[in-house]
């Protein structure tokens, strides 16, 4: 999906439209429904000056961001509509500006995979991912000071903006792509985690923070199953395919995410025996979603030899990214409701002009907060 002319016209035209499928959803999504709940709850900006922040379940910006939006228009749909205005630009300009020979094929990834989870899902987090994407030229240029005055700020909305600190520190550590650092280095944190006990290692440096620490506790507190490892495996597999290739044909970009890609197999290797911590390979992925597919158009256009180990390998990888598609909306949830779908969070769809409550979906969410720690 290279450009052919036209493409300004035809990247607005998708723009608006998932701006308005976001926007105008009526009680679409797992978290949707949550926030919807506290909505008529948050203050408004005049109330704003009597909230106690300190006992609040969200972080300020939160608050503040549904006070901006409720002095406006006090409807939900309508905080949901400034939510997509914020997110999906944000992703457009960074996936066209980072990818500007491909990036209608990485906005149908992002569509494919991840459209319905930033926009109906983690709205927090979405918000913060934003503010990731807009300091990523300070990031590149190693222009540190107002990186991090960033991160601080994302840090007052969503706590998982902590990761967000981290990133420098990727460019120093993983320079060049290396599939066998990478196998070494995720066998080496899984033993390091089964021996020694990490969880109380990291609740006693956030002990400083109680609120913090009592959110720590929630997702430290259980362990990962083996299809649970499994399917944390088979969700790193093919970025591990994309670093092979990478390193295999030796391909080098003036504006290269190398350095940040290598960095979700830490995510991946805590995750193993930490459950929670793959929440933050959410700050990974527009990031992801690029390396990919300039991945891809280099292999498909330059490697001439057609039944190659390369051409295997990237058979290989986008077929397991096309199964982690597949599982991540098909996966079953009869745990939390009988007869139930993962994709029920998202469909059917029902607009504001419309409203309907889907009593499969509604009931299924209600359970499933119980099963799923909310973040």
């Amino acid at each position: 999906m290279a450009k052919i002319g036209g493409e300004s016209k035809w990247y607005y035209f998708n723009l608006v439209v998932l701006i308005l499928l976001a926007g105008l959803r009526y009680r679409v999504g797992g978290d949707t429904l949550m926030y919807m709940s506290v909505f008529e709850e948050c203050p408004t900006l005049d109330e704003l000056k009597y909230f106690d922040f300190d006992t609040a379940q969200y972080n300020p910006l939160w608050y503040i961001f549904n006070a901006v939006s409720k002095s406006i228009y006090d409807d939900f749909f309508f905080f949901q509509l400034i939510h997509a205005c914020i997110v999906n630009p944000i992703f457009f300009s960074f996936f066209r500006k980072y990818c500007p020979n491909y990036y209608f094929s990485v906005i149908l990834l992002y569509y494919v995979g991840y459209f319905c989870y930033f926009n109906m899902e983690v709205l927090r987090e979405s918000l913060c991912i934003c503010v990731l994407l807009l300091v990523t030229r300070f990031l590149l240029e190693k222009r540190w000071l107002p990186y991090y005055v960033m991160c601080v700020l994302a840090l007052f909305m969503h706590y998982s903006a902590l990761v967000m600190f981290l990133f420098p520190l990727l460019f120093v550590f993983f320079k060049r792509p290396s599939w066998v650092y990478q196998v070494i280095l995720l066998v080496g944190i899984f033993v390091f985690t089964a021996v020694v006990n990490v969880p109380m290692l990291l609740l006693s440096a956030l002990s400083v923070d109680e609120q913090l620490m009592v959110l720590a506790e929630k997702y430290l507190d259980k362990e990962r199953n083996l299809m649970g490892m499994l399917s944390l495996l088979l969700q790193y597999l093919p970025l591990l395919g994309m670093i092979f290739l990478r390193e295999r044909y030796n391909i080098r970009q003036k504006i290269d995410f190398t350095p940040i890609v290598m960095g979700v197999v830490v995510i991946y290797a805590f995750s193993l025996n930490l459950t929670g911590l793959n929440r933050l390979v959410n700050y990974f992925i527009p990031f992801i979603l690029i390396y990919t597919v300039n991945t891809i158009y280099y292999v498909v256009s330059r490697v001439e030899v057609k039944f190659s180990l390369g051409y295997t390998a990237l058979a290989a990888s986008l077929s397991l990214l096309c199964f982690n598609y597949y599982y991540y909306y098909a996966k079953d949830v009869s745990d939390a409701y009988p007869n139930t779908r993962f994709y029920t969070i998202f469909y059917p769809y029902h607009s504001v002009f419309s409203p309907e409550q889907d009593e499969h979906r509604e009931r299924f969410i209600e359970n499933y907060r119980d099963v799923v720690i909310q973040f």
